[in-house]
């Protein structure tokens, strides 16, 4: 039987190929989001993310340059945090290599970077399409905002004079679906919560497949936990004061798409 040459390269380098999804997932979500669902990002996600990202994003004067060095920042993001992962692994499994360790670890970390950039889409544009105007509206209700919720017409025309910075660059605002936009932010929260669980389900199915000894399973999985509770301390997710604010405000920057 013939022997393949030069496959222990790409074997030993594979590490650094799959580092190239959890890079561009993060890149997607942090570094090319357009003005109006930045707003939105910067309640969903760690704001110290979309700022580093934005920093870079904002250096170049073309737009589409911007969007390309934002991903490149995101991507070197997620890149890093994958490698720091790799990096508990490795502390944990002494005897392996840092690139077999590391290797397990961003594989599973691939699936939080996925639900990072699903989320983007799921969450910020289903919800920000559900905060966009409405066809059809009664007249007496252009220029009002969220008469359901305040009780009067009067309430919403002072909330929209507060708002008036907003409201320019995007015309005027007609209505709101607010119970499309909280119904898309209950499903979000499911959808997250149910994917961490997934997240460790896989993992588990990672360390059988990869010949991890059974005794460091446990040490692993509280890697994985430790690594979802900083990133949800961080702001990953959003609490319902967060969301109230968002849909007081929100439709002054999506009404206008």
């Amino acid at each position: 039987m013939k022997e393949v040459k030069s496959l222990d390269f790409w074997v030993r380098s594979s590490i650094w190929l799959e580092l190239i999804i959890p890079g561009y997932f993060f890149g997607k979500t942090f570094g090319t989001a357009d003005a109006k669902f930045r707003f939105i990002d910067n309640f969903m996600y760690p704001s110290a993310f979309m700022k580093m990202c934005g920093y870079f994003r904002n250096m170049a004067e073309g737009y589409y340059l911007g969007r390309f060095l934002g991903l490149f920042a995101g991507a070197i993001l997620g890149v890093i945090i994958a490698l720091l992962i790799g990096l508990c692994y490795k502390w944990v499994l002494k005897d392996w290599s840092y690139s077999k360790a590391a290797r397990i670890g961003a594989l599973a970390f691939i699936l939080i970077a996925l639900l990072t950039g699903f989320m983007s889409d799921m969450f910020c544009e289903s919800m920000g399409m559900g905060l966009r105007i409405e066809e059809n509206i009664p007249e007496q209700m252009v220029g009002k905002f969220l008469v359901e919720d305040y009780g009067s017409f009067e309430k919403g025309t002072k909330i929209t004079e507060q708002n008036m910075p907003f409201l320019i660059p995007y015309g005027k605002i007609k209505a709101n679906n607010l119970e499309s936009a909280k119904g898309w932010w209950i499903a979000s929260l499911i959808f997250m919560y149910s994917w961490f669980v997934l997240y460790f389900l896989c993992s588990q199915k990672l360390f059988k497949r990869n010949l991890v000894p059974r005794e460091f399973y446990f040490k692993l999985h509280m890697i994985n936990l430790t690594v979802l509770i900083i990133y949800l301390r961080m702001g990953f997710g959003i609490s319902p004061s967060e969301y109230h604010f968002i849909v007081t405000r929100a439709p002054y920057m999506l009404g206008g798409m």
